[in-house]
């Protein structure tokens, strides 16, 4: 446990502890607050802030603001979220002329119709299946002996007079919109950092007027609020090439400090791409604390609550902001991304088409050796297929009439 977990005991003697926002009480039935958001990958939780109500609240409303403007990212770098969810597919993207679907674990669908029937004169007509997968083949067959009015059977074997292929190309380029920040966004992270100094200092801490102006607007949003007390910071964290040496280079990270006047900054990190300076308190809050934590979302179960031990921000850097060179810093830190994206999607795709290559031919596990009258057979399609991949041709090997009939699962005989 990080030394800034919680430790969710409450001696019976003393009264209580509050939720930050509200009245009630926390005890340990009260349900665990993520600090830094688990779409971001946080794990680290505490029951020292937030009540259960308040806690539901938030995740349908400002989380879920944040959650949705990470989906893009998660889902092209497969970004677990803490609780070890997987990243949230994007549905019906534009590809071209086409829509495709991204998933969590970064495959690809094209979203076309299964089957076509095109009705042609004299009762005939002309079938055109477009399948996805052996397993898609045999749920839209029933579907089709139904539209065509046939036994499935008899299906079969017209399918087997037919012609089939086996067809794999690079889709065209997506291109996706990203936006970060926001009102309520914002109140999400805002309230990360109250989370964290709840958790270092008590909830009882954070109930003082000093915070106020905070909480309403984490709790009701304020426009004034979120023009004067927050701020956009370009600028490279004093400790960031310690921070990435041990954390990567898309930490995440949260760092609350107040000075001897109870002055309380926030700054906040996101994907090591953006970062947020905000004034929780403007003086009389919390004196003399500092609390970080900080995440590595390629790796959630790698964190440190206990970074401001270690990295001790100096208070007048935190008291500042410089946007100028946000968009220098955004681009680069994107095209790090994309650079990244790219390289994980042509090692995933060249290992597919591997394994595939050796499960036409029987050879399904890892470990299975490759027969010697096989590897040059082998060699050859996968030479093949990542090229086409590589120069964004399609690639097509025709199915031979007994493939069909075992993709069909029609015995010999049964349509001679």
């Amino acid at each position: 446990m990080s030394p800034m977990q919680d430790a969710n005991s409450y001696p019976t003697e003393r009264p209580m502890p509050k939720c930050i926002f509200c009245d009630n009480e926390l005890t340990p039935d009260t349900k665990p607050e993520h600090v830094l958001l688990s779409a971001l990958g946080g794990r680290m939780t505490t029951r020292s802030a937030i009540c259960s109500e308040h806690n539901n609240e938030f995740g349908g409303s400002v989380d879920k603001a944040l959650a949705a403007q990470v989906e893009i990212i998660r889902n092209l770098l497969q970004l677990q979220s803490g609780t070890k969810k997987p990243p949230p597919p994007l549905k019906n993207l534009k590809a071209g002329t086409e829509k495709i679907s991204a998933f969590g674990d970064g495959s690809l669908r094209l979203e076309v119709p299964p089957f076509e029937v095109t009705d042609l004169p004299g009762g005939r007509f002309d079938v055109k299946i477009l399948v996805q997968s052996e397993e898609e083949l045999h749920h839209i067959l029933p579907h089709l002996a139904a539209r065509l009015r046939m036994p499935l059977e008899q299906v079969k074997e017209q399918i087997l007079g037919g012609t089939a292929a086996f067809v794999e190309r690079r889709p065209d380029t997506v291109h996706h919109h990203l936006s970060f920040g926001g009102e309520d966004a914002l109140r999400s992270i805002a309230k990360s950092c109250l989370v964290l100094l709840a958790a270092k200092a008590g909830s009882d801490a954070l109930k003082s007027a000093a915070f106020g102006e905070a909480r309403d607007f984490i709790l009701n949003g304020s426009e004034t609020f979120y023009r004067n007390r927050i701020h956009l910071d370009a600028r490279e964290l004093p400790c960031a090439s310690e921070i990435i040496a041990a954390f990567g280079d898309l930490f995440n990270l949260i760092y609350v400090k107040g000075d001897s006047e109870g002055r309380v900054i926030g700054h906040f990190t996101l994907y090591n791409l953006v970062s947020w300076r905000i004034v929780l308190a403007e003086a009389g809050g919390v004196k003399d604390v500092a609390a970080a934590l900080v995440s590595d979302p390629l790796n959630p179960g790698t964190w440190d609550g206990a970074l401001a031990v270690k990295h001790d921000i100096d208070f007048a850097w935190l008291d500042t902001a410089d946007s100028a060179d946000l968009l220098t810093r955004a681009r680069k830190r994107l095209n790090a991304m994309a650079e990244r994206y790219a390289r994980q999607a042509r090692e995933r795709e060249f290992a597919r088409i591997v394994r595939d290559a050796c499960q036409k031919r029987g050879i399904t596990g890892d470990a299975d050796p490759i027969p010697g009258d096989k590897l040059e057979e082998i060699a050859s399609e996968v030479t093949a297929r990542a090229s086409a991949h590589s120069f964004g041709l399609p690639y097509e090997d025709t199915l031979t009439r007994e493939r069909l009939r075992e993709l069909l699962r029609v015995a010999h005989g049964e349509s001679e």
